[in-house]
């Protein structure tokens, strides 16, 4: 935002830059999506594989018999969301390095300084100056889980955060700095809390124990219900309309899931589910990531 001289009147000329930088990242990150998918319908079929004596939907490598070529889903979500990321730090790196730091940043930029303000502001309240170099981690979390969560929206592959080994592998992460930062500030003393009073420490050691677990669960539960749900939305309109077409055009009709986006409830059950919920479960997961830090570190 800038002032003019006279009439003081606010002129949101960094607003535009800052939208536009927005919406480019977002058609980045289609641009990505459809190529990645281009790749991966030319290199894979997505069909049945059995597996254990269990059957699943995965990418099976064409040309090959073996079941050994074969990626799940998710993966294949993880991929796209990892090289997009990757992508768009190159471009914010490059950016950065081209800059004049006397310059007011835009674009961009501009929403870069947000988000690393933020985060920054975000952890030394949370954890203190003493932690402050935490901020990358957080600022990491954010970014992935914000992302991973939001992949819905696209529809290729299910989100990334919707399979429990990935919530996971973030929940034991967590738990393996809470006890880091323990030990760093209070010795091995951080341990004395399970025993106090020694007749719960049964009940102490379990809790402890249960936090990458309720981590985990709680963001592939609400995220996994949230694709649950819009795939019986989908799949409920699909055969409504697949009945329709078939005894008014007697025809076999299977494209009636197109037409749920076309309904105005279900981009509202989108915004709610793969968007709000997603930037809400991110936000829980971050705060409580660093109050266990922050409780642990004291």
């Amino acid at each position: 935002m800038q002032y003019s001289n006279d009439s003081k009147v606010i002129i949101p000329k960094r607003s535009s830059s800052l939208i536009l930088s927005i919406a480019a990242i977002v058609a980045g990150f289609f641009i990505v999506v459809t190529l990645i998918g281009i790749i991966v319908s030319s290199l894979f079929n997505y069909e049945e594989v059995t597996i254990n004596n269990e059957t699943k939907m995965m990418f099976h490598l064409k040309w090959v018999e073996s079941d050994a070529f074969v990626l799940v889903p998710h993966v294949i979500s993880i991929i796209i969301i990892v090289v997009f990321l990757l992508l768009l730090m190159i471009i914010i790196n490059v950016k950065i390095k081209k800059s004049d730091p006397f310059v007011k940043p835009k674009g961009l930029l501009l929403l870069v300084e947000i988000f690393v303000s933020s985060i920054d502001n975000f952890t030394v309240e949370m954890l203190g100056e003493k932690l402050k170099s935490f901020a990358p981690y957080i600022g990491y979390l954010a970014i992935y889980l914000f992302a991973a969560n939001v992949f819905g929206l696209i529809g290729f592959t299910p989100p990334p955060t919707a399979n429990l080994s990935v919530t996971l592998t973030f929940g034991l992460t967590t738990f393996i700095l809470i006890r880091y930062y323990g030990i760093k500030y209070n010795g091995w003393g951080h341990f004395k809390s399970l025993f106090q009073p020694i007749l719960l420490s049964p009940i102490n050691i379990i809790g402890e124990l249960a936090i990458p677990f309720s981590l985990s669960l709680r963001l592939f539960g609400n995220i996994l219900s949230g694709v649950i749900i819009m795939a019986l939305i989908y799949g409920g309109i699909g055969l409504g309309f697949n009945t329709l077409l078939t005894n008014v055009f007697q025809t076999n009709a299977e494209f009636g899931e197109i037409f749920a986006p076309f309904l105005g409830f279900v981009p509202l059950i989108h915004i709610y589910f793969d968007l709000f919920s997603a930037l809400i479960q991110t936000f829980v997961f971050i705060l409580l990531t660093a109050v266990f830090i922050s409780n642990a570190s004291e």
